[in-house]
């Protein structure tokens, strides 16, 4: 049983936990010493179960040959212990992430060295390996995770100092792509084109028929245009600035025809066992925002269609109430919206440069941007009419406005340029009141 010993200081209340490992030649025991430091919001009684249940899980690894001993335990030792303990801790793809960044880049360089050995200029040499590949937002997330690693290792008593502190970052080779939207005019074209009519030409190919008999199928065209759901999914994208997970967890019980708003209170995401629906990672991200009045009569034919198609499947519809669905009411699948949104544009753009009769009005194609870059979109296009950064931050989910200050930075700088523009103009005022007064 570990002893655990509660201490004051001037930091604040911590916990020091002895726990033994075994008995050395001369029979004596071998105790290695942790500190704790418990969350100083929650009551003692609450700190001293947790402190148990640290020290409950430090004995059962110690127990199974893990080590805790800075000195003696190699980089990639520790990595490896760290991140299957994260592993319940964040998202799927958070884990995914965290583990790819480590077994490419951070383990090969760092692996053989003991954790005491790892200072302030490896860590800096570190990054140097970076700048030629990395962009200068992947830098920062390299140096973001191995601050979080070091800090478990101080934590668990294995080095004393984080040596990733005061790290200076160098800066990236690569020129940033930046994030990528539509501008007013092609969001747009974009809502325009959902309403319209392709030609598809299929090439001549064989089939087989129910009884197994081949046959060949010649050349045909066939007109097609967006699927309701689809066209709703797109547009809740980009004026709603909701996540694509965020969008495929919607259930019609989410939406409040009456208030026109939309509840956003968990997201469709990945795991070990698949495909999952769970609550955001931050609590910010649970939200209700209004829907454009634009949206609902769309909404509203959306969930006649629905009904109906729910009802012509009978017993074979295997939904429960979510409101975007495959053929047999299952989820739609996760890379389904990306998809169909990439092969929209192309086929856009296509119909745009090869089939717009000549003499007809000059249209612009569409930008090939990701599908996270609808919501980038709202985000800018909310900035541009005015919007305050507060409401925005809100709508988008985040937990702080320098979150999307950050993050839309561009989309700030004409703001900025009028804000310094109306400022002159105040001061060219006040200097001719002045000179008037005088005159």
């Amino acid at each position: 049983m570990p002893n655990i010993k509660r201490i004051e200081n001037k930091k604040g209340a911590a916990y020091k936990i002895r726990v033994c490992r075994g008995y050395d030649a001369q029979n004596k025991k071998i105790v290695d010493t942790f500190t704790y430091h418990p969350d100083p919001t929650i009551s003692i009684r609450q700190q001293e179960k947790d402190a148990m249940k640290y020290a409950l899980e430090l004995e059962g690894k110690i127990k199974f040959g893990i080590s805790f001993n800075g000195k003696k335990t190699t980089f990639d030792d520790f990595a490896t212990d760290w991140l299957e303990r994260r592993k319940n801790d964040v998202s799927y793809n958070t884990y995914q992430s965290n583990e790819m960044m480590l077994r490419t880049k951070i383990i090969p360089y760092f692996k053989a060295y003991k954790l005491t050995k790892i200072n302030l200029p490896m860590v800096e040499a570190f990054y140097l390996t970076l700048v030629d590949n990395a962009s200068q937002s992947s830098i920062q997330k390299y140096d973001i995770l191995l601050n979080i690693m070091f800090k478990t290792a101080v934590r668990w008593g294995m080095i004393e100092k984080n040596p990733c502190e005061n790290a200076k970052l160098p800066r990236s080779k690569r020129r940033a792509n930046g994030i990528k939207f539509f501008t007013p005019e092609q969001a747009r074209t974009f809502l325009a084109s959902l309403d319209m009519e392709f030609e598809l030409t299929y090439t001549g190919h064989r089939r087989v028929d129910d009884t197994g008999k081949p046959y060949y199928v010649a050349e045909y065209k066939e007109k097609r245009c967006m699927p309701t759901q689809l066209k709703v999914f797109f547009y809740i994208a980009m004026t709603c600035g909701m996540r694509r997970g965020e969008i495929l967890a919607l259930y019609w019980d989410d939406i409040d025809f009456e208030k026109k708003t939309i509840r956003i209170s968990k997201a469709v995401t990945k795991s070990d066992d698949g495909v999952i629906c769970k609550e955001p990672k931050t609590a910010t991200s649970v939200r209700t925002i209004p829907l454009p009045d634009s949206i609902v009569p769309l909404l509203k034919q959306y969930s006649i269609e629905y009904d109906a198609r729910r009802a012509g499947l009978g017993d074979k519809w295997q939904g429960d109430g979510n409101m975007f669905t495959q053929a047999d009411g299952k989820l739609m699948g996760m890379h389904t919206p990306y998809q169909r949104f990439v092969s929209h544009i192309e086929r856009y753009n296509e119909w745009v440069k090869k089939e717009l009769p000549e003499g007809g009005k000059k249209l612009q194609t569409l930008p090939k941007i990701p599908f996270h870059g609808l919501r980038h979109t709202c985000a800018t296009l909310l900035n541009d009419m005015g919007t305050n950064i507060s409401i925005i931050s809100k709508i988008l989910g985040h937990a702080q406005t320098s979150t999307t200050m950050n993050i839309y930075a561009h989309s700030f700088e004409s703001q900025l340029r009028e804000a310094s523009a109306n400022m002159d103009g105040f001061l060219t005022r006040c200097t001719d009141s002045e000179q008037q007064a005088a005159g």
